[in-house]
């Protein structure tokens, strides 16, 4: 690889862990076998990514959580690259804070899967039956899909929720507001 000092040796990127600066080893290769699951669930992209991390790096277990923290922010950032979307973040507020997203009535679905074939964002995966794997892929106050349910079980939080919980969070983040 160009720029690499010790031939045979995986390339490193620095990334700040914990307030330090550390160096990641194999990190491109690393990311780039990850985002062969880019179809998974964000758990089982995490999963992966925290496995490519342990293969080429030590990583000690009181820090794995800061690690992998790290690594998540910049592997989101690669994946909505490769997938044409933007970085997932609403308004400047990292999308993970942010409790929007849909949840099913095992009761009421019907397994018609509108759902599944609405969302274009992946946040539904199916199996048996259809499952919000993806939750923070959903689009901040987006409802298209429960507007689709016939059977009328997908539900959102309140608007007014999200209005408090947002407020919440602009503060958090310093972000001022007319």
């Amino acid at each position: 690889m160009p720029g690499q000092c010790c031939p045979g040796k995986p390339a490193v990127k620095r990334l700040r862990i914990g307030g330090q600066e550390v160096g990641i080893a194999g990190y491109e290769e690393m990311m780039e076998r990850v985002l062969e699951h880019v179809h998974e669930s964000d758990d089982e992209q995490r999963e992966a990514l925290l496995s490519e991390l342990r293969a080429c790096n030590y990583v000690p277990p009181s820090s794995e959580k800061e690690y992998l923290g790290a690594l998540w922010s910049e592997f989101r950032q690669l994946r909505a690259k490769k997938l044409g979307q933007v970085e997932e973040q609403y308004r400047g507020i990292p999308r993970e804070e942010i409790p929007w997203f849909p949840t099913i009535d095992r009761e009421r679905c019907t397994n018609c899967g509108v759902c599944v074939d609405f969302c274009k964002r992946g946040v539904y995966t199916t199996s048996k039956f259809p499952m919000v794997t993806n939750p923070y892929r959903c689009i901040v106050s987006c409802t298209g899909c429960k507007d689709r349910c016939d059977a009328g079980a997908i539900s959102f939080p309140s608007l007014v929720e999200l209005r408090e919980t947002m407020k919440q969070l602009r503060k958090k983040y310093g972000i001022l507001t007319d």
